[in-house]
């Protein structure tokens, strides 16, 4: 089987277990972010700052696990064409190898009804300036050049990387990059992630939930709802035979919120991708941080054989129980791929396999991304990634 044939494999492999049509053996999300780096024998700063090395650590990782999807391959840390702009958020410690972000509140809560009233005045004329702070000084068109400059460089390099990866390892691209960036956009995200942050999201809610939910409502209007409409008339109708899904939303922000406030804030936006996954034939990987086993009950909601759910904190076994519409992801803890050996790893993949792939209806992962030292020990995931390889329903 050539590359090419590979690649169509790991492809039909997700989407024949998603849509239960019996798949031949078991995906291999490959949840492999920062370690990756550590392996192939560079430090975060060398791979993050120089694209040929993050080619090499692509490279390294893909000749030796043998996964179905690389998901992380350069596009999470785009430090470069930030950096450009004078945005310091990432925090790297290659001594300690770690990678934080700072947990930033740009907005003043006074602002709500500025950004309400007009989104992309206000995140132009005041968002953007306070993020980026060389865009005040006096050389900030220059700035702008040297962001777009990288930028584009950034965007050369993700090219390049997905052919690498399909080209000359078989694997298979996950989702389409018309939508890559549309996916991380909703209000609510955009609110947690880059305006009010952790700490004033989580005060806002309970102080002015009204604003709240009237900045998600024009964020959402002036953004998701254009980009949704570009993606229907872009893709059209059926799941893209090019990629493993159609759509990968992140679900972030939903650590901070009860039952409640969850059906206010966040449903809407959840239901309303679940009706366009529905009505224009998508599918949808949805990696949940943290325990969302809270939210089952709306969970239970969403049409079947459209939607994967990568549980990180949830019992996993709990989940596969209590959401039979659902594609359940994940459950290789990560602590036992640090601490473990290759035998108790490669036995607790015979447990998942037991008691979560007996319906075909199960894609492998490892809990947690991987991103740290003890993580994961290399033997142990090369143990895992043979065995699954290997075995066939």
């Amino acid at each position: 089987m050539d590359n090419n044939e590979l690649k169509k494999e790991r492809i039909a492999l997700f989407k024949d277990t998603i849509q239960r049509n019996d798949p031949k053996r078991i995906a291999h999300f490959g949840n492999l972010f920062s370690w990756k780096v550590l392996d192939a024998g560079y430090t975060l700063t060398e791979a993050l700052y120089d694209y040929d090395v993050m080619e090499n650590v692509i490279r390294d990782t893909a000749s030796k696990y043998k996964v179905d999807v690389i998901y992380e391959f350069g596009w999470r840390n785009p430090l470069q064409a930030i950096e450009s702009l004078g945005n310091k958020t990432y925090l790297i410690d290659d001594k300690t190898f770690t990678l934080n972000i700072d947990d930033q509140c740009l907005m003043e809560e006074e602002e709500y009804d500025e950004l309400i009233s007009n989104p992309k005045k206000y995140l132009w004329e005041k968002l953007i300036p306070r993020k980026h702070r060389y865009l005040k000084d006096k050389n900030g068109t220059e700035a702008f050049c040297v962001f777009l400059k990288k930028y584009g460089e950034m965007g050369e390099y993700l090219g390049k990387a997905t052919r690498i990866m399909e080209e000359d390892y078989g694997l298979a691209s996950f989702f389409p990059q018309v939508v890559a960036f549309d996916a991380f956009g909703n209000g609510l995200e955009l609110l947690f992630n880059s305006l009010r942050g952790i700490r004033g999201l989580s005060l806002d809610i309970r102080r002015f939930p009204d604003k709240v939910e009237a900045a998600i409502e024009a964020l959402n209007e002036t953004f998701v709802k254009p980009r949704l409409e570009k993606a229907k008339k872009v893709m059209g109708k059926g799941s893209s035979p090019d990629t493993c899904v159609d759509f990968n939303p992140v679900f972030f922000s939903h650590t901070i919120f009860n039952n409640k406030q969850f059906e206010r804030f966040y449903w809407p936006y959840m239901k309303m991708i679940a009706d366009y996954l529905e009505e224009y034939d998508k599918l949808c990987y949805i990696f949940a941080e943290g325990d969302s086993s809270r939210f089952y009950e709306f969970y239970q909601e969403f049409p079947k054989n459209r939607i994967v759910l990568h549980v990180e904190q949830d019992d996993i076994f709990e989940a596969k129980k209590k959401l039979p519409n659902l594609t359940i992801a994940g459950g290789m803890p990560t602590t036992l791929l640090g601490k473990g050996t290759p035998d108790q790893c490669v036995a607790y993949v015979k447990k998942l396999i037991d008691k979560l792939a007996y319906d075909k209806n199960y894609i492998f992962s490892e809990d947690k991304m991987i991103s740290f030292p003890y993580d994961c020990q290399p033997e142990n995931l090369k143990a895992v990634c043979d065995y699954l390889y290997a075995f066939r329903y």
